[in-house]
Protein backbone atom coordinates (compact mmCIF):
# COMPACT_ATOMS: atom_id res chain seq x y z
CA UNK A 1 0.00 0.00 0.00
CA UNK A 2 2.59 2.41 0.71
CA UNK A 3 4.73 1.60 -1.98
CA UNK A 4 1.73 2.53 -4.35
CA UNK A 5 1.49 5.90 -2.26
CA UNK A 6 5.23 6.44 -2.90
CA UNK A 7 4.77 5.40 -6.83
CA UNK A 8 1.36 8.06 -6.90
CA UNK A 9 3.68 11.16 -5.04
CA UNK A 10 6.64 10.49 -7.11
CA UNK A 11 4.57 10.84 -10.02
CA UNK A 12 2.48 14.03 -9.26
CA UNK A 13 6.10 15.42 -7.93
CA UNK A 14 7.04 14.79 -11.64
CA UNK A 15 4.33 16.21 -13.17
CA UNK A 16 4.64 19.27 -11.55
CA UNK A 17 8.06 20.08 -11.96
CA UNK A 18 7.33 19.29 -15.86
CA UNK A 19 5.12 22.35 -15.65
CA UNK A 20 6.72 24.51 -13.56
CA UNK A 21 9.48 24.22 -15.69
CA UNK A 22 7.04 24.40 -19.05
CA UNK A 23 5.40 27.69 -17.39
CA UNK A 24 9.12 29.20 -16.19
CA UNK A 25 10.24 28.50 -20.00
CA UNK A 26 6.90 29.71 -22.02
CA UNK A 27 6.33 32.72 -19.87
CA UNK A 28 9.61 33.87 -18.70
CA UNK A 29 12.67 32.52 -21.08
CA UNK A 30 11.31 32.41 -24.59
CA UNK A 31 9.61 36.13 -24.36
CA UNK A 32 13.44 36.93 -23.51
CA UNK A 33 15.13 35.59 -26.43
CA UNK A 34 11.65 36.43 -29.04
CA UNK A 35 12.46 40.64 -27.27
CA UNK A 36 16.51 40.23 -27.94
CA UNK A 37 15.74 39.44 -31.81
CA UNK A 38 13.07 42.08 -32.61
CA UNK A 39 15.57 44.46 -30.83
CA UNK A 40 18.34 43.38 -32.92
CA UNK A 41 16.20 43.70 -35.84
CA UNK A 42 15.02 47.45 -34.81
CA UNK A 43 18.22 48.79 -33.98
CA UNK A 44 19.62 47.54 -37.92
CA UNK A 45 16.69 48.35 -39.73
CA UNK A 46 14.55 50.84 -37.95
CA UNK A 47 14.46 54.61 -37.72
CA UNK A 48 15.97 56.92 -35.20
CA UNK A 49 13.88 59.32 -32.95
CA UNK A 50 13.84 61.10 -30.01
CA UNK A 51 11.56 60.15 -27.39
CA UNK A 52 10.51 61.16 -24.06
CA UNK A 53 10.73 58.42 -20.96
CA UNK A 54 7.22 58.59 -19.67
CA UNK A 55 7.91 56.02 -16.87
CA UNK A 56 10.55 53.53 -15.40
CA UNK A 57 9.75 50.95 -13.22
CA UNK A 58 11.63 47.95 -12.18
CA UNK A 59 10.87 44.51 -12.42
CA UNK A 60 11.57 41.13 -10.20
CA UNK A 61 13.87 40.46 -12.55
CA UNK A 62 18.06 40.59 -12.12
CA UNK A 63 19.79 40.27 -15.27
CA UNK A 64 24.34 40.39 -15.48
CA UNK A 65 23.88 42.06 -11.52
CA UNK A 66 21.75 44.64 -13.13
CA UNK A 67 18.00 45.19 -11.90
CA UNK A 68 15.92 44.73 -15.33
CA UNK A 69 13.57 47.94 -15.50
CA UNK A 70 10.60 48.11 -17.79
CA UNK A 71 10.67 51.64 -19.78
CA UNK A 72 8.08 53.32 -21.69
CA UNK A 73 8.25 55.84 -24.19
CA UNK A 74 6.80 58.39 -25.73
CA UNK A 75 7.42 59.64 -29.63
CA UNK A 76 6.72 60.74 -32.90
CA UNK A 77 7.19 58.92 -35.75
CA UNK A 78 8.20 59.93 -38.87
CA UNK A 79 4.63 60.00 -40.39
CA UNK A 80 4.04 62.35 -37.22
CA UNK A 81 1.90 60.17 -35.31
CA UNK A 82 2.19 59.96 -31.42
CA UNK A 83 3.48 56.43 -30.06
CA UNK A 84 4.16 55.03 -26.65
CA UNK A 85 5.65 51.76 -26.24
CA UNK A 86 7.58 49.80 -23.90
CA UNK A 87 10.75 47.74 -23.30
CA UNK A 88 12.67 45.83 -20.91
CA UNK A 89 16.52 46.48 -20.17
CA UNK A 90 18.75 45.93 -17.40
CA UNK A 91 20.43 48.88 -15.62
CA UNK A 92 23.59 49.94 -13.95
CA UNK A 93 22.74 52.07 -11.07
CA UNK A 94 24.54 55.07 -12.69
CA UNK A 95 21.65 54.59 -16.18
CA UNK A 96 18.85 54.05 -13.88
CA UNK A 97 19.28 58.50 -13.24
CA UNK A 98 19.50 58.97 -16.90
CA UNK A 99 16.55 57.03 -17.94
CA UNK A 100 13.95 58.48 -15.26
CA UNK A 101 10.81 59.66 -16.41
CA UNK A 102 11.38 63.24 -17.65
CA UNK A 103 14.32 62.59 -19.39
CA UNK A 104 15.11 62.29 -23.15
CA UNK A 105 16.53 59.64 -25.20
CA UNK A 106 17.06 57.83 -28.72
CA UNK A 107 15.12 54.80 -29.54
CA UNK A 108 14.65 53.30 -32.73
CA UNK A 109 11.52 52.07 -34.32
CA UNK A 110 10.01 49.36 -36.88
CA UNK A 111 7.99 51.94 -39.32
CA UNK A 112 6.02 48.79 -40.23
CA UNK A 113 4.81 48.73 -37.08
CA UNK A 114 5.99 51.51 -34.13
CA UNK A 115 5.42 49.82 -31.06
CA UNK A 116 8.48 47.60 -31.81
CA UNK A 117 11.06 50.07 -30.61
CA UNK A 118 14.85 49.35 -29.58
CA UNK A 119 16.89 51.58 -27.22
CA UNK A 120 19.79 53.12 -29.93
CA UNK A 121 20.95 56.15 -27.12
CA UNK A 122 22.99 57.75 -29.13
CA UNK A 123 22.43 61.44 -29.83
CA UNK A 124 20.48 61.91 -32.80
CA UNK A 125 21.91 64.49 -35.83
CA UNK A 126 19.74 65.58 -38.04
CA UNK A 127 19.65 63.73 -41.25
CA UNK A 128 20.94 60.84 -39.75
CA UNK A 129 18.63 57.53 -39.39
Amino acid sequence: MWDMVSTIFKVLLGVVAVFSIGRFLYCDVIPQFKNGAMQSDVIKNGLAVNADIISSSQTSYWGGNKPIYKLTFRFKTMDNVEVESSLTKALSFEEIERFSPGNGTTIKYDPKNPKRIALFDKPLILGDN
